[in-house]
């Protein structure tokens, strides 16, 4: 019997084993590879959440800096619409400039040709009176008629065109 009690007592003990087993494996090998799984899938989601947040934080600099490089791109037009606003105000202004110097030159002008006119005019018409007093003087006469007058004008133009 000492075979079979050696017997009975390793089926005892495998039997033992084996309840002991699938009661760990039950209470014990199940809630931890459970709580493994479960803190594997939490770490495996955090790592997904960081990865996520990763590419969004790369995404947003990427965004910033085109933004930047577009407000980079805005200012420098701006300043250049700026540059060129302000030439061509300078250009209109030398332009009027300019036209007002050249306005005054015309009215100068004419205003001196004028001047000359009546001055010319003022002198021929003492010539004619000095003329005619003459004429008078000479012929004894007083010559005042309108045909008197237009003899000594065409004397005088006579006189300017030679001159």
């Amino acid at each position: 019997m000492s075979i079979l009690n050696l017997n009975a007592e390793i089926v005892y003990v495998f039997i033992n084993l084996a309840i002991l087993l699938l009661l760990m494996k039950k209470f014990l090998f199940g809630p931890v590879t459970k709580m493994l799984d479960e803190r594997s899938k939490e770490i495996a989601d955090t790592i997904d959440g960081a990865n996520a947040k990763m590419d969004q934080a790369e995404k947003s600099r990427q965004e910033y800096e085109a933004q930047l490089l577009n407000a980079k791109k805005e200012a420098q037009d701006i300043v250049d619409a700026a540059k060129k606003r302000g030439q061509q105000e300078y250009e209109a202004q030398l332009a009027k400039a300019r036209d007002d110097i050249a306005r005054m030159q015309a009215d100068a002008q004419k205003q001196a040709q004028a001047d000359r006119d009546a001055m010319l005019e003022g002198a021929r018409q003492e010539i004619a009176m000095l003329a005619l007093l003459a004429a008078s003087k000479v012929s004894q006469q007083k010559m005042n008629s309108q045909a008197d007058r237009e003899l000594v004008n065409a004397f005088l133009a006579e006189v300017e065109e030679t001159a």
